[in-house]
C-alpha cells in the first residue's frame, strides 16, 4: 500500500500541539542581554535574558499599539518594545511607561512558562488551559533536573524536518525497527511505566558494534528511556559489555503544522582516565549522529494511521499511543498514580543468549574451553588410557588436569609470545593504506616496552618507546595477557581504569584485525 500525502497535518491528523514542555533553545544561544524571535507553535515568541542573567519568553505583540517586540532592547530585567518604548517586565506585566504617569490597567503581554536547566532553555505548551481563573498563566509542574556532576559538558545539535513530536516519541517503543535501522539483533522489554504526563519504558538489547566502526562485536546494552510529554525524551544508555554509560536527551518541538525542530544533546558518565573519556565521548557522539537521523526518512514521509496492524514483537505501541493521547486534554486535577503498565521478563533462553552475545571474544572463549570436553565425554569409542610410566604418580594421587585442546585460535602464555609473533600475525590487507605507530607500555615485574609501526601495507617491530605513537597501550603485563587470551574485555579494562588508552579509539580497536589472533603463529 502506497500512501500520499501533501502535508504534514494530513499525515497527522492530531487535534493540537501536544501539552507539555519543549525547548525552543540550547542555554549558550542567548547571552545576557540579548533578544531574539523563535518561531514555535505556529507562531513568534521573543526569547531574551536579562542583565543578571534570567530567560523570559513573551508572546510577540506589543499590546499598546502592537509592534513586534523581536525589534525590543533589553532594559535591566525587563524588554522595551522598539515603538515607544513600553518597558515589559519578565512576567508579562508592563513596568513603565516613560511618557506616563499611571500604567494602564490592563497593560500586559503574555509570558511563557519558562524553565532553563541542563542546558536547555523551555517553554510549557497547554492549548487546553493557558490561563487559571484570574486569567494568570497556569504554573505547570517543572521538570526534575539531571544529575550533571560525574557527566561530561553537553554536545549539542538541532535538525529540522518535516514531522510530529508524536512520531519521534513513539520510536522509543517501537522495537522492531531496532533491527532494520539501528543494528540491533535482539530486543526484550523490560518494563513499562505510566505517571501522569511521565512514562519510562526499559529495554534490553544485542547490538552490533556496527554505529561505532565495529561490525564484528556484540554488546549488551540496557536503554531506560523515560519522556515527559513529547517534548523531552532523555535515554539512559548503558553498553554492559564494555561498563560505558551514555545519555541521550532528545527534544523533538513544533514549529508550526508541517515541521518540527529536534534539539538533541550528548553526555557520557566520565570514567577514571579523562583522555579515554573524551575519546569515548567523541565516538559516542559521532555515531549518535549519524545513527539517529536514520530514522529521518521514514519519519518524514510516513503516515500516522489509527488503527495499524500490529504483530508480536512491535512493542507496547498500544500503550504508549493511549498514554500519548491524554497530552491533547484537559490534564486531571491530580497526578495519576504510578501505574506498571506492562512487565515482560525475558525468557530464560533469552537470558542466555544475551549473556552469549556479551562480546564475540566471550563466546569464542566458551567455545574453546567447553566444547572439546563435552564431545570427548559424548565420543562412543573413547580413547583407551595410555598405560602408566614409570615415573607416573600412584593411581591415588590425581595428576593435574590437562588444559583444553584448542580448536579455535591461538592461546597465549605470555605476552612475550604474543609480541615475538606480532610480525607473523600481521594481515597487511586489513591494513591497507593505514600509516600509524602502536606503542605498547606493560609494567608488573618485568616492564615491556614494544611499538609496531604499520605503513601502507608493511610493519616494522621493535622494543622500547617510539617518539611519537599513534596509540599507545598502558596496563599490566597479567591484564594484557588476560585481554589477548579473551578473558578481559578490552573496553571494560579501559573503561574501569584497569589500563589506559591514549589515540584514537576507532584506531585501537582496529588492532584485532591488523594483528588477528586466528593467524598462524608457525614460524
Amino acid at each position: 500500500m502506497v500512501i500520499t500525502c501533501e502535508t504534514v497535518a494530513a499525515r497527522f491528523p492530531f487535534p493540537s500541539f501536544p501539552r507539555g514542555w519543549y525547548v525552543v533553545a540550547f542555554s549558550t544561544d542567548l547571552a545576557p542581554g540579548e533578544v531574539r524571535t523563535l518561531h514555535y507553535f505556529d507562531r513568534d515568541l521573543v526569547a531574551y535574558r536579562s542583565e543578571t542573567g534570567v530567560v523570559a519568553v513573551l508572546d510577540k505583540t506589543c499590546p499598546h499599539l502592537g509592534a513586534h517586540l523581536g525589534g525590543g532592547t533589553v532594559d535591566g530585567e525587563c524588554l522595551r518594545c522598539p515603538f515607544h518604548a513600553w518597558k515589559f517586565a519578565g512576567d508579562g506585566h508592563c513596568a513603565e511607561v516613560p511618557y506616563a504617569a499611571k500604567i494602564p490597567p490592563r497593560a500586559r503581554v503574555r509570558a511563557w512558562p519558562v524553565l532553563e536547566q541542563n542546558g536547555t532553555i523551555l517553554v510549557h505548551y497547554d492549548a487546553t488551559a493557558d490561563t487559571d481563573a484570574d486569567g494568570e498563566p497556569r504554573t505547570p509542574e517543572p521538570l526534575p533536573p539531571l544529575e550533571e556532576r560525574g557527566w561530561t559538558a553537553n554536545r549539542t545539535v538541532r535538525w529540522e524536518i518535516r514531522s510530529h513530536p508524536q512520531e519521534v516519541a513513539e520510536n522509543t517503543v517501537d522495537c522492531a525497527h531496532l533491527g532494520p535501522i539501528h543494528h540491533v539483533t535482539s530486543t526484550t522489554v523490560r518494563s513499562v511505566e505510566q505517571d501522569g504526563d511521565r512514562m519510562r519504558v526499559v529495554l534490553d538489547l544485542v547490538a552490533s558494534g556496527q554505529a561505532v566502526g565495529m561490525p564484528d562485536e556484540t554488546n549488551e546494552v540496557e536503554l531506560d528511556v523515560t519522556l515527559r510529554g513529547l517534548g523531552v525524551i532523555v535515554s539512559n544508555t548503558y553498553v554492559i559489555t564494555a561498563g560505558l554509560r551514555t545519555r541521550q536527551r532528545i527534544h523533538p518541538t513544533p514549529i508550526d503544522r508541517e515541521r518540527i525542530a529536534i534539539f538533541a544533546l550528548g553526555n557520557t558518565f566520565e570514567m577514571p582516565d579523562p583522555e579515554y573519556t573524551r575519546e569515548i565521548d567523541q565516538l559516542f557522539w559521532d555515531a549518535f549522529l549519524a545513527d539517529f537521523p536514520r530514522d529521518f526518512p521514514i519519519w518524514e514521509n510516513k503516515a500516522y494511521l489509527d488503527r495499524p496492524l500490529l504483530a508480536a514483537g512491535d512493542g507496547p505501541i498500544g500503550a504508549y499511543r493511549k498514554w500519548a493521547r491524554r497530552l491533547y486534554t484537559t490534564p486531571a486535577a491530580t497526578t495519576d498514580p504510578p501505574r506498571l503498565v506492562r512487565i515482560e521478563p525475558a525468557p530464560a533462553i533469552d537470558r542466555v543468549r544475551r549473556v552469549l552475545a556479551r562480546s564475540r571474544l566471550v563466546f569464542e572463549q566458551i567455545r574453546r574451553d567447553l566444547v572439546p570436553v563435552v564431545v570427548a565425554r559424548r565420543s562412543p569409542n573413547p580413547a583407551p588410557a595410555p598405560a602408566p610410566e614409570d615415573d607416573a604418580p600412584p593411581a591415588d594421587v590425581k595428576a593435574p588436569a590437562a588444559a583444553p585442546p584448542k580448536t579455535q585460535g591461538p592461546r597465549f602464555a605470555s605476552v612475550d609470545v604474543y609480541f615475538d609473533t606480532l610480525a607473523r600475525r600481521f594481515d597487511p590487507e586489513a591494513a591497507g593504506d593505514l600509516e600509524a605507530v602502536f606503542q605498547w607500555r606493560l609494567d608488573g615485574p618485568k616492564v615491556r616496552e614494544h611499538y609496531a609501526r604499520v605503513r601502507r601495507g608493511t610493519i616494522e617491530t621493535a622494543t622500547g618507546v617510539h617518539a611519537s605513537p599513534t596509540v599507545t597501550i598502558e596496563m599490566s603485563s597479567d591484564d594484557y595477557l588476560q585481554m589477548i587470551n579473551g578473558e578481559l574485555n578490552g573496553a571494560l579494562a579501559f573503561s574501569t581504569g584497569r589500563g589506559r588508552l591514549r589515540g584514537p579509539v576507532r584506531l585501537a580497536m582496529k588492532m584485532q584485525r591488523l594483528f588477528p589472533l586466528e593467524r598462524t603463529l608457525a614460524p
